[in-house]
């Protein structure tokens, strides 16, 4: 099953010019502090053991590595990876013999399903744990139907769409704030090499700030698990870097994710995982943030660990597991003077076939 937690903390004060408090573990061994505090080949050469490489490092920092706010200039942030730019895959190393291809799997009319267990806490007010089955489809989408030059423009990859199934509290009812979550539809494409464009999310026609928050963990936890594989054979010490861009709990962010193979079994392999974000502007809009405070980034900082099962799968990984954490200091132009606002998220999935 896939167990997803997403904890918001309560926008709190501290002591003026104290730093903010470091991001709690969520099952990471990455030290606190800047994310990572120099290049960005630093985190490669962790996972790979290697020299960091040179490319791997967007220019607007110390040294050449990321800022140390964790946030880029909006301008310094389009020129390491355009907005709209598809998603890079930098192979490093490709591993020792034996080496296969790794790919994500399709047939005609595929279905998946998972069983997910959710909390989310925003601010002081919590939803109590919920068991949400996700049904994955892999569907024609409305402009596939055309065979106008709109259409064949249309960007590659296989139309998936995901619906929200049964969704339950595990004490009590479901809040009457998200009695509309399961009419909530996700819907992207996915390339056999484990790109996915084209996000869309479809929310209820009587949506909340709670169906938001929930529906964003969702779409967190499955295109963070989703690693797009690079296009040779690998074999066990190959290691790759994807640079995207992608918007993770209410941050439009640079999202840069280190994969090395651990294992092989046959077709499949087993990648740990390294993720390092940087938000692109100063922006945050997470849903359930109190609307009478205006807020703006000050510092960012988040990054996530997993280990995943890819080969001949499909949509997704078969198992794994993964933790993604981000801690923002906030500023406000109605922040009273001596305080800091501090914003925490911690989102955890594992990863497996629904019973």
């Amino acid at each position: 099953m896939i167990a997803l937690g997403l904890v918001v903390s309560t926008i709190g004060c501290q002591e003026e010019k104290k730093p903010a408090a470091p991001i709690v573990d969520a099952g990471t061994d990455a030290q606190t502090g800047p994310v990572v505090g120099g290049k960005l080949g630093e985190a490669l050469a962790a996972a790979a053991q290697a020299p960091p490489a040179q490319s791997a490092a967007p220019k607007d920092g110390p040294a050449g590595g990321p800022p140390e706010s964790g946030i880029f200039e909006p301008a310094a942030a389009d020129a390491a990876h355009a907005p709209t730019a598809a998603p890079k895959i930098e192979l490093f190393g490709d591993g020792s013999e034996p080496k296969v291809p790794l790919s994500y799997a399709f047939a005609g009319g595929d279905e998946r399903k998972t069983t997910l267990l959710l909390q989310v806490r925003a601010a002081q007010q919590g939803l109590p744990p919920l068991i949400v089955e996700l049904v994955f489809k892999a569907d024609k989408a409305k402009d596939d139907k055309k065979t106008d030059k709109a259409a064949e423009a249309a960007p590659a990859g296989k139309p998936v769409v995901v619906k929200l199934g049964a969704v339950k509290a595990i004490r009590g009812d479901v809040p009457a704030e998200l009695k509309n979550l399961k009419d909530s539809v996700i819907r992207y494409r996915l390339q056999p090499s484990g790109i996915a464009t084209d996000l869309a999310v479809e929310y209820p026609k009587d949506s909340t700030p709670g169906i938001e928050l929930v529906t964003g963990s969702l779409v967190d936890a499955v295109l963070a698990s989703t690693v797009p594989l690079p296009d040779k054979p690998v074999g066990v010490g190959a290691y790759w870097m994807v640079t995207d861009r992608a918007r993770s709990s209410g941050v439009d962010v640079l999202r840069y994710r280190v994969a090395k193979v651990e294992k092989l079994d046959g077709k499949r392999a087993t990648l740990s995982l390294e993720v390092r974000q940087y938000a692109a502007n100063t922006t945050l809009g997470l849903p359930g943030l109190p609307k009478d405070v205006p807020v703006s980034l000050e510092r960012y900082e988040s990054r996530g660990k997993g280990e995943l099962e890819v080969g001949d799968t499909r949509f997704m990984p078969e198992r794994g597991q993964i933790a993604l954490v981000m801690q923002s200091l906030l500023k406000s132009p109605n922040q009273p003077a001596g305080q800091q606002l501090v914003i925490q998220t911690e989102t955890k999935a594992a990863l497996g076939a629904a019973p």
